[in-house]
């Protein structure tokens, strides 16, 4: 039900007008396992700003892997990559507050079979990145794993 609420009309402008604001509150406060989609879905990813050079912090859905996290740079669907992925390709080292308190972790942009797998992974975790992926071809929806720093 969730999922369908999401992909619909209204989904989509609460997910980018308010959900952002909403968990930008809401995750600090509970250890960074509650947002507007429910327990443990996003987290808080602060990265440096690839031309400001400035910290930002984006709430993103995280999926769950055996390496780690994975990231999937869709913007809903939209034309341009969002900044975040850029952010991340030009200063890989991040923090992500997500099921506890802020970590390090190191961004790695998938391709190849790596990329499939992870892509695989998240269409089943949301349906909905399949119709992004539809809506911004021919941009190839960039998709991030992201490593506990260190690993």
């Amino acid at each position: 039900m969730t999922e369908r609420i999401a992909m619909s009309r209204v989904g989509y402008q609460l997910a980018i007008n308010v959900a952002p604001k909403i968990d930008k509150v809401l995750i600090p406060r509970t250890k960074g396992r509650l947002s507007s989609m429910g327990l443990d879905k996003v987290g808080l990813v602060t990265s440096t700003g690839a031309k400001s050079g400035q910290q930002r912090t984006h709430p993103l859905a995280l999926i769950e892997d055996a390496d780690g996290l994975i990231a999937i740079a869709s913007n809903y669907g939209r034309p341009k990559h969002p900044s975040w992925s850029a952010n991340l390709i030009a200063h890989p080292d991040c923090t992500i507050e997500y099921k506890g308190p802020p970590r390090r972790y190191c961004a790695e942009l998938l391709t190849g079979e790596a990329r499939a797998a992870a892509w695989a992974a998240a269409v089943d975790f949301y349906a909905g990145y399949e119709n992004y992926r539809e809506k911004c071809a021919p941009r190839e929806i960039r998709v991030f794993r992201l490593r506990p720093a260190g690993d």
